[in-house]
């Protein structure tokens, strides 16, 4: 598989989010029809980015029943921790915890969710203990 080239933007975004929950794939048609229900967004501008996204190595295409249907071409949680660590180097100097200390200040976290961060701190605790031992 080739390398991707350059990042997503929220609308490139939106339509990986569209495909990687599609098993099947979708068409241009299908993709255009979903966002519709969340915003109003041209045919055209879709097309235009599902062939970016093509071109670019981030979907592939395949002729199925007379209609292209497009998949994703990576992994969604590889892709998200890409952009995520993209955006706390842009945007936060590269430190995760400046990044988290902003969104924990400004945002309602559930229990659930404080739950989910201490458990992903202490993973990260132990990885770094058994790196500093080797």
């Amino acid at each position: 598989m080739s390398r991707q080239e350059g990042t997503l933007t929220s609308a490139q975004f939106e339509i990986m989010r569209l495909l990687w929950d599609a098993k099947a794939g979708l068409t241009v048609a299908e993709i255009w029809t979903a966002i519709c229900q969340r915003r109003a967004v041209s045919r055209t501008t879709v097309l235009n980015l599902v062939d970016r996204l093509e071109k670019r190595n981030w979907l592939r295409r395949e002729k199925q029943a007379g209609l292209f249907r497009y998949f994703a071409n990576v992994d969604r949680q590889a892709t998200e921790a890409q952009l995520s660590a993209e955006f706390v180097g842009e945007y936060f100097d590269g430190s995760p915890a400046s990044f988290l200390l902003s969104l924990l200040g400004s945002q309602k976290v559930s229990a659930s969710e404080i739950e989910q961060l201490k458990s992903l701190l202490s993973q990260q605790i132990d990885s770094e203990s058994r790196n500093s031992k080797e």
